[in-house]
């Protein structure tokens, strides 16, 4: 019986003396928001495409379509008060959109520029 009490004596002495640290090790994230400029190319992208890009875009009001071009198929589309800056997760972002318009192939990035808010930024 001294055997199974002694191992279980120390696991709540070492649970006990760590729960304290547990806490300060939390380590938060910076909550600034970013904006970004996704330069797009989409192949085959024609009135109809663009329209329903158009349609897509205008339901949410931080995201912009801030030019365009049928002729060339660039689009740039603008992402304001974003929560996340990373190059990949405006990627992702902007292929959400895409995706809501219907457009799924033929989509290639062509530059991500992303930007933190704040004071004296533009």
């Amino acid at each position: 019986m001294k055997f199974l009490t002694i191992p279980f004596a120390i696991l709540i002495w070492t649970t006990a003396l760590l729960t304290p640290l547990r806490g300060s090790t939390h380590v938060t994230l910076p909550t600034g928001s970013f904006d970004a400029m996704v330069v797009l190319h989409i192949d085959g992208l024609d009135d109809a495409k663009l329209a329903k890009l158009t349609h897509a875009i205008g339901a949410d009001r931080e995201v912009g379509l801030e030019y365009s071009c049928v002729f060339s198929g660039v689009v740039v589309l603008r992402f304001m008060n974003a929560s996340v800056g990373e190059r990949a997760d405006m990627i992702t972002l902007a292929k959400r959109q895409l995706s809501a318009a219907g457009i799924e192939q033929g989509v290639e990035v062509l530059h991500v520029h992303v930007q933190e808010r704040g004071p004296g930024k533009c």
